[in-house]
């Protein structure tokens, strides 16, 4: 009994904890009606017409022509917090979401499965490959509609060949994915993947040229993948022994300015050059960079 009463405390509980989606319900001839939904599976949803409390109906899902979910406030401000690449406080509020409308998880592009998706993005953007690794496996894409980001779930293989240090297996799928139509966030990932792949088997020229697409795929807008690329780049130049030779010939008679060690110098100064101008933002270029400063162009 005491078992019982406690299984229903906690399906009361669960079902307190879920939120109502405001929508509008649009029916053959063009009409709406506004309502709040608050269940919904592949055949039904059930809905009041009152945000909170008030009579609630049951509706057949074939009987209504477009379901049109309005964004709750509370996914506009994690949102928000996306967008200005606070990814820590923006995972916590989509995983709340997330929880909150789960009840409403077979709609299309329902606030349950966008939070999960976003939350996921946080993850691989924060660097947190093991956590996207495990969030995704129980991942419901079902209600995701809109086609970037079903095409973001296929390059969650890349950045886990990444995590796992399969370089192989990562230049394949990123080389595959390269061939495809991507839009220019989306291919900056796929392009620095190629960069981290070669770069990890030894091959640092064709590293820096992927690392160069990466940073300018996606005009400037993947910021964090454009400066994190801009710097293996550098890195990469400042190992190679040409270009330390053209450190040290720099400005001197023995100095060639057509050398492939010069031109290399040259560019790596003028990556240096455009942290400090703009890409860097409010990262300063680190220390080990600053030298390339001296090598850079006259304004």
């Amino acid at each position: 009994m005491k078992r019982s009463l406690l299984l229903m405390a906690l399906l009361t509980a669960t079902a307190a904890a879920q939120q109502a989606a405001e929508a509008f319900l649009i029916d053959a001839t063009g009409d709406s009606e506004r309502v709040w939904i608050t269940t919904a599976d592949h055949d039904k949803i059930r809905y009041q017409k009152q945000e909170q409390g008030g009579d609630s109906t049951e509706a057949s899902v074939s009987g209504i022509a477009s379901i049109y979910l309005l964004e709750p406030a509370a996914l506009s401000e994690a949102l928000d917090l996306f967008q200005a690449r606070q990814y820590a406080a923006a995972k916590t509020k989509f995983a709340a979401i997330k929880t909150a409308y789960q009840a409403l998880r077979t709609l299309p592009d329902n606030p349950s499965t966008i939070a999960g998706y976003f939350e996921m993005e946080c993850l691989r953007k924060s660097g947190d490959l093991a956590g996207l690794a495990k969030t995704l496996e129980a991942f419901d894409k079902s209600g995701l509609t809109r086609s970037n980001q079903l095409r973001q779930l296929d390059l969650y293989a890349l950045w886990d060949a990444a995590r796992l240090k399969d370089w192989p297996r990562l230049k394949d799928l990123a080389t595959a994915q390269l061939k495809e139509r991507l839009p220019g966030g989306q291919r900056a990932q796929v392009a620095w993947c190629l960069g981290l792949a070669n770069e990890s088997q030894g091959k640092p020229r064709e590293a820096i040229d992927f690392y160069q697409t990466a940073i300018t795929a996606d005009g400037g807008a993947s910021e964090d993948l454009a400066r994190d690329a801009a710097l293996r780049v550098m890195r990469l130049h400042q190992k190679d022994p040409e270009v330390k030779a053209a450190m040290k010939q720099w400005g001197t008679p023995s100095d060639d300015p057509q050398s492939d060690g010069h031109l290399r110098l040259a560019e790596a100064a003028a990556l240096a050059d455009l942290w400090e101008l703009t890409l860097g933002g409010s990262t300063p270029l680190p220390a080990e960079q600053k030298e390339l400063l001296k090598f850079r162009a006259k304004r």
